[in-house]
């Protein structure tokens, strides 16, 4: 590629293109670079989902990346997408009904986030370590055991949740608990409360059953969401999306 950097708009935010053969200390100064020239143009942005093509990065070399944009921009990176699209179809699709839903619910007492509040983590946490948000939640990162997420809003982790997730702090039912790797010692969503439990479960809509995920094939995002009562845990899909996030 010509240049090591592109920068390019789509509809959920930014696609950043990084050299693959590049070495990361100079594509480093090479982000830093693009950001600084493209500064004015992120001007009245604030969070955006970034989508990551053409390099593989670890998660220390992601949190460089995501420092850098930090320091040279306004922006807040919401969710960070690599080489995956159909972890970006649903989550774009979950982005853009939570902001329907948050503006279709701002007068209930429950609810009053506004469109755009949240807070976002990057790093991991462990045990011991917790985080709350009056708002929702996004982790770029694992939440380990013993650690805890909390939120008046949404939960999502972008990585291996294996702690304590707690959404809908407050009592909000319709709030959902995302991840990439979903295996928590607990979930709570609103009044609603489920823990781990070992056996497959029967059905294909499952009561909050962990999954006997095989490390050699790719991570299946999973959502957590609250029906006739009880907690489920699904595989993130389009349909699913559009009958639980209303």
């Amino acid at each position: 590629m010509n240049h090591p950097v592109l920068l390019k708009g789509n509809s959920i935010g930014l696609t950043m293109v990084l050299d693959p053969e590049m070495k990361f200390e100079q594509l480093k100064a090479a982000i830093c670079e693009k950001f600084t020239q493209a500064k004015d143009f992120f001007n009245g942005q604030t969070q955006i989902a970034l989508k990551i093509e053409g390099r593989k990065l670890t998660s220390p070399q992601l949190e460089e990346v995501l420092g850098i944009i930090a320091e040279e921009t306004t922006l807040t990176i919401a969710y960070v997408i690599e080489d995956d699209k159909i972890m970006e179809t649903s989550f774009k699709e979950a982005l853009r009904k939570l902001e329907e839903k948050e503006q279709k619910r701002s007068a209930s007492l429950i609810d009053e986030r506004r469109k755009g509040d949240g807070q976002f983590y990057r790093g991991t946490l462990r045990s011991g370590q917790s985080l709350e948000s009056d708002g929702s939640v996004v982790v770029v990162g694992d939440v380990n055991p013993g650690a805890s997420v909390s939120a008046k809003g949404n939960v999502v982790v972008l990585g291996c949740a294996k702690g304590y997730l707690s959404a809908g702090n407050g009592g909000d039912d319709h709030a959902f608990v995302a991840a990439l790797d979903m295996q928590p010692m607990q979930i709570r969503i609103g009044n609603h409360i489920a823990r781990s439990a070992d056996g497959e479960p029967e059905k294909k809509k499952k009561f909050f059953g962990r999954s006997k995920n095989n490390d050699n094939q790719p991570m299946e995002a999973q959502i957590a969401f609250v029906e006739d009562e009880n907690i489920y845990i699904e595989p993130i899909s389009k349909a699913l999306l559009n009958e639980i996030i209303v």
